[in-house]
């Protein structure tokens, strides 16, 4: 065998186990979809307990403008079946337009605990973060869901969130034993945790799309298939936090305790603690994911229920700029061996690796085997996509498999020159600013003409 052979038999082989972990994520993603989705979502116990008994939460919904389907995903939090919760609306502008559909719903739910915060401080670059401060400060419970303005959920979600957050067997009839000894009843009090205890309940995106634009559809089928089946596999092996923003139920007195992550805030006098101490970070829900599992090191969990995520309008290039700027801010945060792996996550560069591999090792045509891992792959992105969808049937516009499918294959085309396009830059474009995100992973404003600009 001679140099060359050997060459390509030693990278036959690298490509080959690589080949083999991403399918495994893959089938684990499916099982783990098909398994903890696909049947009917049982209540908990806890949507049942007298209001006196209840662990409180509140309920914070940042907002920011007219998201899509705005009424119907801030509704969501007014119809819960769950006796013991408030309600924030946040907002950082008296003339915000969601201030408007906001006032309607409390006109139609009074009898929900609400509240409206209007808050304009700014304690750093994410504006989230900003919207956040106040509605932390003066909520009543320690407990907090913080959900995105463009989610909706059904009326079960948030017991059963608590139920897990709690550690407590809500199907069991050792429920009542487990809730009495758990260390956060009271309202404003927690015990500290313990190492291995959950820290914070999430739940993977299921999107819906109202007005079928290109962009739209082709971010709901990345969301429904890809980004799921890869978000599941990762959490199910417990191997590291992997989290996002959209709906996270966590402890209020666990974040005030996490110090700052950021370097440059670390230098301070007297660096930032609790939820200030993230403003920086774009994804800041990662940031925090990560200090809860490692400063605290407690577990995250999730529940059988999604975060129906109703996507707005966009156009393709809505949707490019929207993959390669979370490309850019993940680069930035994970090893770099590990954004290198990332293509290989693709069905059709992972494939055409895969495929060439096992040729090479084992003598086959690499078209048929590539056509063969096409049509595998779309098979467990569509039932991946089909179990995620069971319990929100409904909540959402009906779409065609065919015009799904035909999203998912422009999906997956543009997937390896979005990765190299956002591989050439560190700048992104957010809510009409621009940021250059630095090897820490924090954002800085470089538009210093702007009064909120902030140097660093």
């Amino acid at each position: 065998m001679g140099s060359g052979d050997t060459v390509s038999f030693v990278l036959a082989i690298f490509l080959l186990v690589i080949y083999a972990v991403v399918w495994t994520l893959s089938l684990i993603g499916l099982r783990v979809a098909r398994n903890r989705y696909s049947g009917k979502s049982l209540p908990s116990r806890l949507s049942t307990l007298p209001k006196t008994s209840a662990p409180g939460v509140t309920i914070i919904r940042p907002l920011c403008g007219l998201d899509n389907n705005l009424f119907n995903a801030l509704e969501a939090a007014m119809n819960l079946e769950y006796p013991k919760y408030e309600v924030i609306f946040a907002l950082q502008d008296e003339r915000d337009e969601a201030l408007l559909v906001v006032k309607l719903i409390m006109e139609k739910y009074p009898h929900v605990d609400s509240r409206i915060i209007i808050n304009d401080a700014k304690v750093g670059v994410n504006p989230k973060i900003n919207n956040l401060m106040m509605p932390f400060a003066e909520a009543k419970y320690d407990l907090l869901w913080v959900i995105d303005a463009t989610i909706a959920f059904t009326p079960g979600t948030l017991a059963r969130a608590v139920a897990t957050f709690l550690g407590a067997s809500y199907s069991d009839s050792s429920f009542d034993s487990e809730l009495e000894s758990t260390p956060l009843l009271a309202d404003n009090t927690r015990s500290p945790p313990k190492a291995g205890d959950v820290g914070l309940v999430h739940h993977v995106p299921y999107a819906v799309t109202y007005k079928k634009s290109l962009g739209s559809l082709v971010e709901q089928a990345f969301l429904n298939t890809t980004h799921a089946k890869m978000y599941l596999a990762i959490n199910a092996l417990g191997i590291d936090s992997c989290i996002m923003g959209k709906s996270n139920l966590y402890s209020k007195s666990n974040i005030d305790s996490l110090t700052t992550p950021s370097p440059s805030l670390r230098k301070l006098p007297d660096p930032p603690t609790g939820l200030a101490a993230f403003s920086p970070f774009m994804a800041e829900d990662n940031m925090i994911g990560l200090s809860l599992w490692h400063e605290l090191r407690l577990k995250h969990a999730m529940t059988g229920d999604v975060a129906v995520d109703c996507l707005g309008t966009l156009s393709l290039k809505d949707y490019i700029a929207r993959r390669s700027r979370w490309i850019r801010v993940r680069k930035r945060m994970t090893p770099i061996p590990a954004t290198m792996l990332e293509p290989f996550t693709e069905s059709i560069f992972g494939g055409l690796c895969g495929t060439w591999a096992t040729s090479r090792l084992f003598g086959a045509s690499v078209p048929a085997l590539w056509l063969v891992h096409m049509v595998a792959w779309l098979s467990v992105d569509l039932s991946v996509r089909r179990y995620l969808g069971t319990n929100v049937k409904g909540m959402g516009p009906p779409q065609g498999t065919a015009m799904f499918v035909g999203a998912w294959l422009i999906r997956e085309v543009l997937a390896m020159p979005v990765y190299l396009y956002a591989l050439c830059g560190d700048q992104v474009m957010w809510r009409g600013r621009r940021y250059r995100i630095v090897q820490s992973g924090e954002a800085i404003c470089v538009d210093d003409h702007r009064p909120d600009a902030l140097s660093h």
